[in-house]
């Protein structure tokens, strides 16, 4: 097992279109094949840092993305994604194949049964955990996407996977899908930030992904309590206002955007009743991304305060 970025290039895109390369990815394994050339290069580009090796061997999905004939490499070129042998997604132009796999992965990791699902994103910092839910258009992957280049770890955008056992959260480190003006924002945001080819005219309109920092990807079997759930709710011109947020609202929430929640039954229900139970909940309407942060941090930085005077307080009774 490797990183993408320290094997051979050369090598990983013959595997990619013979045998597979198997990405090991939110605690599963991934064996991806694929002839398209702009598929092979935004996971070599987007996936750096992931483990890696050629794809013999035991799998949990195998996902395959091809032209849909021998002659649509050339002409009117179109493209189809199998999941375990099975279609899953009909006939798109060759301009959507990247999209398509990224879809892909999230359809697998969607039908994960082991794990309840929350549609939030999910950062860390200092052992801070924060849960950011939302549907798309909220603004959730915009705040992360902020937070995580001012140094906090990803631990995903889009799935927060939280183990029954102990109620932890499973990173899954992908690159973060940006929509719209959130790109041009995020590349104001931060100078350093590396994105992925552009992707317009799609359903939600503009797309583009932003690769992740090395460091979250190479921690991503590190999981983390939460601590925190802030529901964001971007408006533009609105100014920042933070206030908390009900534990029965709360749990109502995010049962409705939960991927699995319905169908976890008991286990579901005390899983994310645990959760509610023992985070700190609220909810940030913002315009300004720079008001946002200053607010999560903020928020964060009373939180490490107060948690460090309780443990001082039960060390010194």
């Amino acid at each position: 097992m490797t990183r993408l970025g320290a094997a051979p290039q050369a090598a990983l895109r013959t595997q990619f279109r013979t045998v597979g390369v198997r990405l090991r990815l939110a605690g599963l394994c991934f064996n991806l094949r694929t002839d398209i050339p702009a598929v092979i290069e935004h996971v070599l580009d987007m996936y750096i840092g992931h483990e890696v090796e050629a794809g013999t061997g035991i799998n949990d999905f195998r996902v395959y993305v091809s032209y849909t004939g021998p002659f649509r490499r050339f002409v009117r070129r179109r493209i189809q994604v199998f999941i375990d042998s099975d279609t899953i997604i009909e006939p798109l132009p060759l301009r959507f194949a990247c999209l398509a796999l990224e879809a892909a992965l999230n359809a697998c990791i969607n039908s994960t049964a082991s794990k309840l699902l929350l549609h939030a994103a999910v950062v860390e910092r200092d052992g801070l955990a924060a849960i950011l839910p939302g549907p798309s258009g909220s603004g959730k992957s915009t705040l992360c996407a902020a937070l995580v280049m001012r140094g906090w770890r990803l631990l995903s955008d889009e799935h927060a996977m939280l183990r029954p056992a102990d109620g932890r959260l499973q990173p899954v480190g992908r690159p973060i899908s940006l929509k719209n003006e959130s790109i041009a924002l995020i590349r104001a945001w931060a100078s350093d930030s590396h994105f992925s080819a552009i992707f317009g005219n799609t359903s939600e309109g503009t797309i583009a992904y932003l690769r992740p920092p090395i460091d979250s990807v190479v921690r991503t079997l590190e999981t983390v309590a939460p601590a925190l759930i802030v529901l964001p709710t971007w408006r533009v011109d609105v100014p920042v206002t933070l206030e908390p947020l009900g534990k029965s609202e709360t749990f109502r929430l995010l049962a409705d955007d939960s991927m699995n929640y319905h169908t976890t039954q008991r286990i579901g229900f005390d899983t994310l009743a645990g959760l509610v139970d023992s985070c700190a909940t609220y909810r940030l309407s913002y315009g300004p991304l720079a008001q946002a942060v200053d607010a999560m941090e903020t928020l964060a930085s009373r939180m490490r305060t107060e948690r460090a005077s309780s443990i001082s307080a039960t060390a010194t009774a």
